[in-house]
């Protein structure tokens, strides 16, 4: 759906769009509408409950090669606090590769040696936090935004660096505007 279409992945600073590897390494693919995607798109909807005013953004595939990463961020902004993104999935479609976590360093790591089939686990993780796994097939979830319009502190995260192979997410980003609902809700 997207090989094609892969260029370098941008950041946002003050408003301007630019390429800077050293916040962000790897190519996004902007994925074309069509059934297959709006299908993942009524399943994001449904799996949050079918807010009525939440629309999800275009959805963008990222490819992450050898050192492909994304430092510590937020995927809110603070701009505004009528509108923003209140949640984001990171979907790993192809996890090829040793490294590339997700890594959340304000959460809490489980002490239940059950999550370590999601995480990384065991005195040689020695990272801050919660960092997810990339195994193709699964995915993250985490809400951005209290019902106050203010950001969670704990969504700060990473893309932390492949080591080898190659790592393929889908990002799903839901996005909130006062007074404005969805066409066909």
């Amino acid at each position: 759906m997207s090989e094609a279409k892969f260029k370098p992945s941008t950041v946002w600073t003050e408003g301007v769009e630019h390429l800077d590897e050293k916040v962000r390494k790897s190519e996004k693919a902007l994925l074309d509408r069509d059934e297959v995607v709006k299908c993942i798109e009524e399943r994001a909807r449904m799996f949050q409950g079918w807010r009525p005013d939440v629309f999800i953004e275009k959805l963008w595939s990222q490819r992450y090669t050898i050192s492909g990463h994304y430092r510590h961020h937020y995927d809110w902004s603070t701009s505004t606090s009528t509108s923003g993104r209140i949640s984001s999935f990171m979907v790993y479609v192809e996890a090829n590769c040793t490294g590339g976590g997700t890594n959340f360093p304000r959460l809490k790591k489980p002490e239940d040696e059950t999550w370590c089939r999601f995480v990384e686990c065991g005195k040689e993780e020695e990272r801050e936090g919660v960092t997810f796994k990339p195994v193709g097939g699964n995915a993250v979830f985490w809400e951005n935004m209290k019902a106050d319009g203010t950001g969670y502190p704990e969504s700060w995260h990473a893309g932390l660096p492949v080591k080898s192979g190659v790592k393929i997410g889908l990002n799903i980003w839901s996005w909130y505007q006062e007074g404005l609902r969805p066409e066909g809700i």
